[in-house]
C-alpha cells in the first residue's frame, strides 16, 4: 500500500528540484535572477536559431501574459536578454540572448549535468528507462484534462 499519492511525492520531488535550480541560477547570476529565469533561458538558448517571441514563452510555461512580461522585463533589465523588432511585423518583438545568457547557461548545463548525476545516482539504465515510461503514461493520464483546460483560455 502507498504512504503517499503519487501526486504529492511527484510535486515534493520536484520542489526539491526547482529549489536546487533556484539557488544556483541565484549564485551564478549574483542573485539577479531565479530559477524559473533559468528555465526560460535554456528554453531560449534551445531556439537560439529561430525567432522565439513572448507568446512562445507563455505557451511553453503555460503562465499568463502578465506573469511572462514581469519575468522577461526582469531578464531584460539584468542584462540577459534583448527584445529585437522584427522586419515583418512591427508589433513584434523577438527575444535574443545576450552574451551574458549564453555564459550563464554553459555554466547552467554543466550544473544540470552534475545535478542529474547526483539525481540517477544508483539507477540502471533499465530503471530509468521504466521511470521514462512511468512519466510518459502520467502525463498521457492528464492530457485530457490539459486540454480543457486550454480550451476554457482560448475562450
Amino acid at each position: 500500500m502507498r504512504k503517499l499519492p503519487v501526486g504529492f511525492e511527484v510535486k515534493e520531488l520536484a520542489k526539491r528540484i526547482d529549489r536546487s535550480m533556484d539557488a544556483f541560477v541565484a549564485k551564478h547570476s549574483g542573485g539577479a535572477l531565479t530559477g524559473m529565469n533559468g528555465w526560460i533561458l535554456q528554453f531560449l538558448f534551445r531556439r537560439r536559431e529561430s525567432d522565439v517571441f513572448q507568446k512562445d514563452v507563455e505557451a511553453a510555461f503555460r503562465i499568463r501574459r502578465s506573469t511572462a512580461t514581469a519575468f522577461l522585463q526582469h531578464m531584460e533589465a539584468a542584462g540577459y536578454i534583448e527584445r529585437i523588432p522584427v522586419s515583418y511585423d512591427a508589433r513584434l518583438k523577438k527575444i535574443v540572448l545576450t552574451q551574458k545568457a549564453i555564459a550563464l547557461h554553459e555554466e547552467m548545463e554543466e550544473e544540470v549535468s552534475r545535478f542529474e548525476k547526483r539525481l540517477t545516482n544508483g539507477f540502471s539504465e533499465e530503471e530509468l528507462a521504466a521511470f521514462d515510461s512511468y512519466i510518459a503514461r502520467f502525463s498521457e493520464n492528464l492530457k485530457e484534462e490539459f486540454r480543457a483546460e486550454d480550451e476554457q483560455k482560448d475562450r
